[in-house]
């Protein structure tokens, strides 16, 4: 997306909120955009989602039904986190060592000892503590939800691992000098719940960590529409907006800054990071910068031509079959023309998606495609894996056509009837 960022003040209504602000309890907001997810049959949470953003202090999040007992459950039956080999999962790709390793340097500073206790939320594969443990330190703890990672980090990495999350944190007996909260807090409907919960956890002097994505750079490096736009990323924070969920409630950042992570072959998501400390916190920024650069990446999404040639398919009536079942994906299929297209099925190597049923059609391995043709599409959604995923289907010798997503829209793969 263009670095340019609309100036105009924005007067439109506001409308009541089912979810009120997350950051001031505001019940309030305006629409930036009604979002729709095709979610699995059995999903607990609800596809439906409004972008808003708090007509009090400007926090963007999603306005959703869904009440976080649904999206505990959904975390809790999502195997995804424990069975995937992507980056982004708490397991030890490249990127995500060299994420973790980043983090480690980053706390050390304020890390009184070798024994101090330090607990990773939502530590999936538990990576951050093996990094951690190649410091010397002794003490980790790794919280998630789901019991496939609590037993990963216990069993493979070594560290104590407990069943809960930012808002119930586990092990009553033990206090944290050290909370880190990598990827955590967009994830959560109630923010003021995760503060109060990390007060009464901290030991006194203890630091917070937090990563999030930075939403204020949405579109610098996606280049396809919406992408920046995650079903499960209900907060959508800024540099100011992060300093403010903490400020506000009793803590000082001690340091802040950005980074970039790449959560695949050719994915790449802007971050930004700080570290908190109880006391002398100030006055919180305010700022509604955010709502007007995302107006501005909505409709630079609304306008992309990759939703008008998924039009153009839509309206051939192609039989289309989708490989690469991502939250993305699960986006292009609610939001976009893609889900008016013909349909066949849904194509994903994951074990944990193959169990699960989308728009009536279960998703199944990629060998369903052996010998499909020739009047048959396959709409390539997994970034960065096309070239696998090609060589796969001239393996299986597939007949159709094959579509890829790109920055000017669909193309066609070479090798490939057209």
């Amino acid at each position: 997306m263009k670095e340019s960022l609309c100036r105009q003040e924005v007067y439109e209504p506001t409308k009541s909120l089912l979810r009120p602000c997350p950051l001031c309890a505001a019940a309030r907001g305006r629409v930036l955009e009604e979002l729709r997810f095709e979610v699995y049959a059995d999903c607990p949470v609800g596809g439906d989602f409004s972008l808003v953003a708090c007509d009090h202090c400007g926090f963007v999040f999603y306005d959703t039904a869904s009440k976080q007992a649904d999206f505990d459950r959904y975390y809790l039956g999502n195997d995804y986190y424990c069975t995937t080999l992507t980056a982004g999962s708490g397991g030890t790709t490249q990127e995500d060592w060299r994420r973790f390793q980043a983090i480690a340097a980053r706390i050390a500073p304020y890390i009184p000892g070798p024994d101090a206790a330090i607990f990773d939320v939502g530590c999936g594969k538990g990576g951050l503590l093996l990094a951690l443990g190649q410091r010397g330190y002794t003490r980790l703890f790794g919280v998630d939800l789901n019991p496939s990672c609590v037993a990963h980090v216990q069993e493979e990495v070594g560290a104590t691992g407990g069943i809960g999350s930012a808002l119930a944190l586990p092990f009553p007996e033990v206090k944290a000098d050290v909370l880190v909260y990598s990827h955590i807090v967009e994830h959560v409907i109630d923010l003021d719940a995760v503060v109060a919960s990390a007060q009464e956890k901290l030991n006194p002097g203890g630091i917070i960590c937090v990563e999030v994505p930075d939403a204020h750079r949405y579109g610098e490096f996606s280049g396809l529409p919406y992408q920046d736009l995650c079903m499960e990323h209900i907060n959508h924070f800024s540099r100011e907006s992060l300093a403010q969920m903490f400020q506000q409630r009793g803590f000082t950042a001690l340091s802040q800054g950005e980074f970039i992570v790449r959560a695949g072959p050719r994915g790449y998501t802007p971050c930004t990071w700080a570290i908190f400390r109880q006391g002398n916190p100030g006055k919180p920024d305010v700022s509604r910068s955010l709502e007007l650069y995302l107006r501005e990446y909505l409709d630079w999404s609304a306008n992309h031509p990759v939703l008008q040639d998924l039009a153009r398919l839509a309206a051939a009536r192609t039989p289309l079959h989708v490989w690469g079942i991502s939250q993305f994906a699960l986006l292009l299929l609610g939001h976009s023309p893609l889900g008016r297209a013909e349909l066949q099925g849904f194509v994903d190597r994951d074990s944990y998606k193959q169990s699960r049923r989308l728009l009536g059609h279960p998703i199944q391995p990629p060998e369903v495609l052996r010998r499909v043709g020739p009047g048959h599409a396959v709409l390539i959604t997994a970034q960065g894996y096309e070239e696998q995923i090609i060589e796969a289907l001239r393996s299986m010798e597939f007949r159709g056509t094959v579509l890829t997503l790109t920055s000017t829209g669909l193309e066609v793969a070479e090798g490939f009837p057209t």
